[in-house]
């Protein structure tokens, strides 16, 4: 599991714009949008799509002027772990 806290900031014309391009991105999730065109979201990997592509991707969207990373967590995933999320 790898899951990594992002702080997106863009340019408040372009809030709606970059709120869809980050949508569209597998693995990641928008929490908050804050004034002055700041937003919340997390990455987390997925099959196709591991979170460090995810924040390369976020750097590419016109209208962001920068992404950082403010929060990391990674833990094994364990075989009872993976035998769990295959049932669910």
């Amino acid at each position: 599991m790898n899951i990594c806290g992002v702080l997106v900031h863009a340019l408040p014309e372009k809030v709606d714009d970059v709120r869809r391009s980050l949508a569209a991105i597998d693995g990641v999730e928008i929490h908050q949008t804050a004034v002055g065109g700041r937003l919340v979201v997390t990455l987390e990997d997925t099959p196709a799509s591991p979170a460090v592509d995810q924040l390369s991707a976020i750097h590419c969207i016109e209208g962001v002027v920068a992404a950082a990373l403010v929060y990391h967590h990674f833990e094994p995933v364990t075989a009872s772990a993976a035998a769990s999320a295959a049932v669910a």
